[in-house]
């Protein structure tokens, strides 16, 4: 019997609404991701330790914007090639992720076939960084 190890796939979610994050991790866990998530930004470091493949960042978060942790990431060699993908509302989301460095937005609300679709294009392993 030929059995392969499947390693999965690390996703971030930076969000401080307890609702988004639940529904985003769910979604996510059902095809096979391993998902963390957070309602604050614990740093560079925590980040580069944790090495998730893909960070999904809400723009409002408490006590620091996500533009500027977006930033703050693509300018750490640790964390510069991790994608990050905004979560917004905001009507101007392309314009906001562009400005903030980030790999590529989701509006809110949200289909779930878009989420699984964008999670396995920036999880594949064909995505370079910016």
């Amino acid at each position: 019997m030929n059995t392969t190890n499947i390693i999965k796939k690390k996703v971030l979610i930076i969000d401080d609404n307890t609702g988004i994050l639940f529904v985003l991790q769910e979604a996510l866990t059902l095809r096979g991701y391993d998902v963390f998530v957070s309602e604050t930004f614990a740093g560079v470091d925590s980040i580069e330790k944790s090495a998730p493949d893909l960070i999904y960042l809400d723009i409002s978060l408490v006590g620091k914007d996500g533009r500027e942790v977006a930033q703050e990431l693509k300018n750490s060699k640790g964390t510069k090639n991790i994608p990050i993908i905004i979560v917004t509302a905001y009507p101007n989301a392309d314009e906001l992720a562009k400005a903030a460095g980030a790999d590529d937005y989701l509006t809110k609300p949200f289909e779930l076939e878009h989420l699984w679709k964008m999670t396995a294009k920036y999880t594949s392993g064909h995505f370079l960084g910016a």
